[in-house]
């Protein structure tokens, strides 16, 4: 096992450490547009300003962009759990643990180095838990490594920064946030255990995103959408978790969602035949 988890990171380490640290990056630069006289915060201002009018009250417009409410995204706290922990981390969780996993599981067949896993003294049973183990933990720990990267900048340039966080409530949304995308990421797993087909694995995990990311965007109006987004959508499960806390329905909700996948793709995975070389 030792071995295979060894082959597992050394296949992935150029996308893990490109997903860990690009994202990350980008959003520790977040807390400097708030900083006390930052010609970003002027900018913020009047692009408020700017847009109150027209994309500030088009409401189909703000739903595709995952806005919730137009007021708080203008305030740290709110940029962050009104508009990226809505849309932009589960569609960076879900594309980056697809991209890790496909490296060592339907594209690893494809290309001809699974022979290598298959020749490991483990059973296809050890082999489907430990990708599904995969998926949940780099998900998780990706949403926690870049919120770390959001906070560190106010640990040592709090004083220069005009807002501030609440480090358990950014935790809490980046964890439910998190799993959002590792429902998706789950979804492609199973599908690319069942065929064997990388291509397979990207339709349907890119495509339930899709399908969900529209389901909140027609929500209010039509009736399907409406309900899909309410009681099914990883994307409608939240509410507002920095500000409430953890949800037992939400979370169970993802986490039922997560762990049907993953079993299907543990059946599919040992009922079909290998595409070795």
């Amino acid at each position: 096992m030792f071995e295979y988890i060894k082959y597992m990171f050394n296949v992935s380490k150029k996308p893990l450490l490109i997903w860990i640290i690009a994202p990350g990056l980008y959003l520790m630069v977040i807390p400097f547009a708030f900083s006390s006289g930052s010609s970003l915060e002027e900018i913020m201002i009047s692009k408020r300003i700017a847009l109150e009018d027209t994309l500030g009250k088009n409401e189909t417009i703000l739903k595709v962009f995952g806005i919730n409410d137009w007021e708080k995204i203008w305030t740290l706290e709110g940029i962050l759990s009104s508009y990226f922990f809505n849309l932009f981390f589960p569609m960076l969780i879900a594309i980056a643990t697809m991209v890790f996993l496909n490296k060592m599981s339907a594209k690893a067949e494809e290309n001809g180095t699974f022979e290598f896993v298959a020749a490991l003294p483990m059973s296809r049973t050890i082999i489907a838990l430990i990708h599904s183990v995969v998926i949940v933990t780099f998900g998780v720990l990706l949403g926690q490594v870049w919120s770390h990267l959001v906070y560190l900048p106010l640990i040592f340039m709090g004083d220069s920064i005009s807002q501030t966080l609440e480090y358990s409530s950014l935790m809490t949304a980046a964890l439910q946030s998190s799993l959002g995308g590792v429902s998706f990421a789950a979804l492609g797993y199973a599908a690319g255990a069942v065929s064997g087909q990388s291509s397979r694995l990207w339709l349907f995990g890119i495509g339930l995103l899709a399908f969900e990311w529209l389901s909140s965007i027609l929500a209010g109006k039509m009736e399907l959408f409406d309900w899909y987004h309410r009681h099914i959508s990883s994307f409608g499960a939240y509410g507002d978790p920095y500000n409430d806390g953890i949800i037992f329905g939400d979370l169970s909700l993802v986490l039922i969602k997560i762990l049907i996948f993953l079993v299907i793709g543990l059946i599919g995975f040992n009922n079909r035949s290998l595409n070795l070389r």
